[in-house]
């Protein structure tokens, strides 16, 4: 059964479509733009550098929608700093030096595996990131390949593009107005690829990305782990828009990401379609809060406020019946404006708005039982964003879906993270000239590029390799010493591929890590066992010897296995 219709036919009927892009950082000695060491800290920091970030115009004189949201919050951005890894650049106060040449070649051998066009020229642009993840307030980003494909599930998936650029501080952690960034990961080089919206399920988002990852690790030139790679994920159905869940982790994760924000879409479009026939209308709702006496706040609920906070309520003319419109499982629209209201008005108390007790409507005068009347609690500016920022949630219902980039949450549900950006955040470097790339760049790339997962994967095939054995040599980048040591050895071909997978992570859990050998090590190794006539589990155990012992040659580990 194809990824089309293993059990999302009503998916499809709505329109299903999904795109990836995928981040994944280069395995380079150093940052993109200056020469400080590209390497994960999780250590005491040396220093931290306080700023608050402010818009500015794109050369078309206009604001991005994004930037203007993320002013509203306030932030004060704590930036934690190692002063072994993070320079001046980092922090604006230098300009940048030219892109780091392997970096360079790195993307542009990336994109040649996507069967992309290289760029003649390379040209830095700024992308504004107010967020407070980038110091200097946007991203150094170059468009490196264009117009891609590779073969998936018997079709073509194409791609937009693939780019070269910096990666963004870790979020270490957010309460109220201030956030915290590690400066480690800042500047560290990453490609983004872009595919085009040509997944139809949800289960075929998964099956790309696993695909984007395999083409990628083939090249050996990216960095591996835990928050090396990183999935912005688009999703919409036909009626919606495009929703950027954004930075998901685990490939494990989308196809359940995938299905919640489809149907959250679909949910959403009902209650558009229900809204007019309530009598509701979107002009009802204007910002207007109304701040609690002594009196009201013991009827709240809320218990006793904290010093510097107050609370509010917001009333919604007959929009009662629709708070609770189912979106996601266990979510419904009051969980929108929460959402909303915890990223923009930076309310601390959990949940962020909830609806006012019966005791509480009838000392406001709240009779009509058709009028929601929400409630909040925090500093009296963050009350008023508040307010306003649920006004402009229910107006939205009115019109669909709005655009925006969601977080991923457990069980594949999301919440809001920003509104969605625009063309308005993008604007021309003036710090660095255009790089060319030269025809001499370019062959020398060909000349070095690795076999595409899907030859491999066919050509393993061919010498009778499980498929599952070649997913595990590409995926543990193993294929290159297989294709150096297969045609030295005479052993089964399926046979090698389990000693330079499995029988070598076992190794590795013992204690006997092969990989300070050095691959040429292992490959003369098994070569002299071959031709010793050791078998290949004894193969195995010579390099487990040599593993264990510096310095030990395979002649050694040979014959100190004979005696053993």
């Amino acid at each position: 059964m194809s990824a089309r219709a293993d059990g999302y036919s009503e998916l499809v009927e709505l329109g299903f479509r999904s795109g990836l892009e995928t981040h994944q950082q280069l395995a380079t000695p150093n940052k993109l733009f200056c020469r400080c060491p590209a390497s994960i800290r999780n250590d005491p920091p040396d220093s931290e550098l306080l700023r608050h970030m402010r818009p500015t115009l794109s050369e078309f004189g206009e604001y991005d929608g994004t930037a203007l949201m993320e002013f509203k919050t306030r932030k004060q951005v704590h930036y934690l700093l190692y002063n072994s890894s993070v320079c001046t650049y980092e922090m604006d106060d230098t300009p940048p030096f030219k892109a780091d040449p392997e970096a360079v070649e790195s993307a542009l051998e990336i994109a040649m595996m996507f069967g992309m066009s290289l760029v003649d020229e390379i040209h830095i642009t700024r992308k504004q990131y107010l967020d407070g993840s980038i110091p200097t307030g946007f991203q150094r980003t170059a468009i490196v390949g264009v117009n891609g494909s590779v073969p998936f599930l018997g079709r073509t998936l194409g791609f937009f593009q693939l780019s070269l650029e910096e990666d963004a501080c870790r979020e270490v952690d957010d309460v109220g107005h201030h956030v915290f960034y590690r400066t480690d990961r800042l500047s560290i080089p990453l490609v983004e690829s872009v595919t085009r919206p040509e997944f139809y399920t949800p289960a075929e988002a998964a099956l790309g990305a696993a695909l984007v990852g395999d083409v990628m690790r083939s090249t050996r030139r990216v960095r591996r782990g835990i928050g090396s790679v990183r999935q912005d994920v688009n999703v919409s159905i036909r009626g919606g828009t495009r929703i950027e869940i954004k930075g998901v982790p685990r490939i494990g994760m989308i196809e359940a990401l995938c299905a919640t924000e489809a149907y959250r879409q679909k949910g959403l479009l009902d209650l558009r379609a229900a809204l007019p026939g309530s009598g509701a209308d979107k002009g009802f709702y204007n910002a207007s809060p109304i701040f609690l006496d002594p009196a009201a706040i013991s009827v709240s609920g809320l218990g006793t406020l904290n010093a510097g906070e107050s609370a509010a309520v917001q009333v919604l003319p007959g929009f009662a019946p629709f708070i609770h419109w189912p979106l996601q499982p266990g979510m419904d629209f009051l969980d929108e404006i929460d959402g909303r209201i915890r990223v923009i008005a930076c309310l601390e108390r959990r949940p962020c708005v909830s609806e006012a007790p019966e005791a509480l409507r009838a000392a406001m005068g709240v009779t009509d039982p058709g009028d929601a009347v929400l409630l909040f609690a925090g500093p009296q500016e963050d009350l008023v964003t508040a307010s306003q920022e649920t006004v402009i949630r229910v107006r939205e219902a009115f019109d669909g879906v709005p655009s925006e980039t969601r977080q991923a949450l457990a069980g594949g549900r999301t919440t809001f993270e920003r509104i969605l950006p625009g063309p308005d955040r993008m604007y021309p470097d003036t710090d660095l000239p255009p790089e060319p790339v030269s025809d001499e760049l370019r062959a020398r790339i060909v000349a070095r590029l690795k076999p595409r997962p899907w030859e491999r994967r066919e050509s393993y095939a061919a010498l009778g390799v499980p498929d599952q054995l070649a997913g595990r040599l590409i995926n543990w980048e193993s294929a290159d010493l297989f294709d150096t040591v297969r045609p030295r050895v005479g052993w089964p071909a399926s046979a090698l591929a389990w000693l330079l997978t499995d029988r070598r992570r076992g190794s590795r859990r013992a204690g006997a890590d092969w990989s300070g050998i050095g691959e040429q090590g292992i490959a003369e190794a098994l070569e002299e066992c071959f031709v010793k006539g050791v078998s290949l589990k004894g193969s195995a155990r010579v390099l487990d010897a040599m593993s264990r012992a510096a310095g030990l040659t395979a002649a050694e580990a040979m014959e100190a296995e004979a005696s053993s």
